[in-house]
C-alpha cells in the first residue's frame, strides 16, 4: 500500500467525529425544496471549505439557489474526476408525522435522523471530505479533482447541474463523475431512468350535478383517462443488449431487490407511472368543469420521450376534452454508462473492503444529476447509503454506513486518479 493511501486511511479513521459533525450540522440547516432557498446550506459547506483552505467559488444563476464548484490539481496531467452532490432536499411535510425533530440530526441506536439525512446530505458530505482529503495528498496523484455541489436537484436541476454543464462546459465535464446519492451497500448505479412529468387538463361546460345530461364531469373523464394511461407501462424499451444482459443477471436482480425492495428488478425494466396530484371540482353538487392532474413517468433505458409522447397522443384521441403539457422545461433521455468500467470495479473493491459487500451494477429507479453528465457522454456512477426511508417521516441514515460511504468515496477517487488496478488493492 502506498504511503498516500495509508495516510488517507489514517485520516478517515482519526476524523470520524468531524465527518459526523458536519453531517449533523448540514441536516440541521433547512434546505427544503420547495421553497428551494439553499443559501444557508451553501454557506455552511462553503465555511467548511474555507476552514480547510480549499479553493472554491459560488455560481448562482438564481441568488437563492447557489452552487459551489472547486478544483484541486495533482502533480501533473492525468484524469479529471468530478464529485457531485446536491444541497436541497425534500420538504419536511407534516411535522406531526415525525417522532423526532426533522431538523434535529439526533443520533439514536446508531442512526442519524432528519430530513435529507439519506437524500442526499450524507452523500454530499462524502464529496466534501473526498475533496478535502485528496487535496492533502495531491502530490500523490496526477490529474484534476473537481467538486460540484448544486441546488435545484429536487425540482429538475435547471439552475443547478444542468446550468453548470450548459454554461461552464469543460470546467465541470471531466472524464468521470462520482456521486453519493442513495444506492445501498448492495448496488452501484451505472445508469438511471429519465423523468417525464406531464400535466393533463380536462375542460367541460360543467353545471349542476342534477343535470348530468347537460355536461359531462371533468373528474369522471380524468378517472377514465388515468386508467387508460396505464397502457404506457406496457411499452417495451429497446434496451441495449449489454445493459439488458447486466440487469437480467440473477445476482444483479437479487441485489436490486435486496437494496431497493422486492420488485425493484422488474420496475427497472419498464416505464412506471404515478399520478402525483389531482384537482377538480368545487362543490359536491356541481359537475366539475375543470380537472387537472399531473403524472410522473419514469422511462427505462431504451425508451425515448418521443415514443412515450406518441402513445400519449394516441390515447388522447379518445379524450377530446383533454390536453397535455410537459412540466419540466427540458427532458433528458435515459442513459447508461459502462457497467464494467474501471470506476465500477474500483468502487466494488473499496466497498467490499469497507463493509464486506460487493455492490453490483444496476440502473437507478429514481433520477440524479448524473443524467446531465451521461447525456454529455461522461460516465457517471452512484454509490451511497441505503435509500430506505428517504423522503419519509423519520428519515434516517445508519451512521456506520455513512462513514463507510465516505471511506469508499475517498479511496475510490484516489484510486481512479492514481490509476490503481482495483484487482490489486
Amino acid at each position: 500500500m502506498s504511503a498516500a493511501r495509508q495516510q488517507l486511511l489514517d485520516m478517515l479513521t482519526a476524523e470520524r467525529d468531524q465527518q459526523i459533525a458536519l453531517l449533523q450540522a448540514f441536516v440541521r440547516t433547512d434546505t427544503c425544496n420547495p421553497p428551494g432557498d439553499t443559501r444557508q446550506g451553501a454557506g455552511l459547506l462553503g465555511g467548511f471549505l474555507d476552514r480547510h483552505g480549499l479553493p472554491h467559488r459560488v455560481v448562482a444563476p438564481q441568488p437563492e439557489m447557489p452552487n459551489i464548484i472547486g478544483h484541486v490539481d495533482g502533480h501533473g496531467p492525468g484524469r479529471h474526476l468530478v464529485l457531485n452532490g446536491h444541497i436541497d432536499v425534500f420538504p419536511i411535510g407534516n411535522r406531526d408525522s415525525w417522532s423526532r425533530d426533522p431538523l434535529g440530526a439526533e443520533i439514536a441506536a446508531g442512526r442519524l435522523y432528519g430530513r435529507g439525512a439519506v437524500d442526499m446530505k450524507c452523500g454530499t458530505v462524502a464529496s466534501l471530505f473526498t475533496y478535502a482529503y485528496l487535496a492533502r495528498v495531491r502530490d500523490a496523484w496526477p490529474g484534476r479533482l473537481t467538486l460540484t455541489v448544486v441546488s435545484d436537484e429536487e425540482t429538475g436541476g435547471r439552475w443547478g447541474a444542468d446550468y453548470l454543464l450548459e454554461n461552464l462546459g469543460e470546467e465541470v465535464l471531466g472524464d468521470c463523475v462520482l456521486n453519493g446519492e442513495p444506492s445501498s451497500r448492495h448496488t452501484v448505479r451505472f445508469g438511471e431512468k429519465s423523468i417525464l412529468w406531464l400535466r393533463f387538463r380536462i375542460k367541460v361546460p360543467g353545471g349542476h350535478s342534477a343535470y348530468p345530461h347537460l355536461s359531462p364531469s371533468a373528474n369522471k373523464i380524468a378517472a377514465r383517462l388515468i386508467l387508460d394511461l396505464e397502457r404506457l407501462e406496457r411499452l417495451e424499451p429497446e434496451m441495449p443488449a449489454g445493459v439488458r444482459a447486466v440487469l437480467e443477471r440473477p445476482d444483479v436482480r437479487r441485489s436490486m431487490d435486496e437494496g431497493l425492495g422486492a420488485g425493484a428488478a422488474d420496475v427497472a425494466m419498464r416505464l412506471s407511472l404515478n399520478i402525483g396530484t389531482l384537482n377538480g371540482g368545487v362543490k359536491t353538487n356541481m359537475l366539475p368543469e375543470d380537472c387537472v392532474f399531473e403524472a410522473d413517468c419514469r422511462l427505462p433505458i431504451g425508451l425515448t420521450r418521443a415514443r412515450v409522447m406518441a402513445e400519449v397522443a394516441q390515447i388522447l384521441q379518445g379524450y377530446p376534452e383533454a390536453t397535455v403539457e410537459e412540466v419540466l422545461e427540458r427532458t433528458v433521455e435515459p442513459a447508461a454508462s459502462d457497467p464494467d468500467a474501471d470506476m465500477v470495479r474500483i468502487i466494488q473493491a473499496n466497498a467490499a473492503a469497507a463493509c464486506g459487500v460487493t455492490p453490483l451494477p444496476i440502473v437507478n429507479l429514481g433520477a440524479t444529476d448524473c443524467r446531465f453528465w451521461r447525456n454529455k457522454g461522461v460516465p457517471a456512477y452512484v454509490y451511497g447509503c441505503s435509500p430506505e426511508g428517504m423522503g419519509a417521516p423519520d428519515e434516517s441514515v445508519e451512521v456506520e454506513e455513512f462513514l463507510n460511504v465516505v471511506r469508499v468515496h475517498v479511496l475510490s477517487a484516489f484510486d481512479y486518479l492514481a490509476a490503481r488496478d482495483p484487482d490489486r488493492l
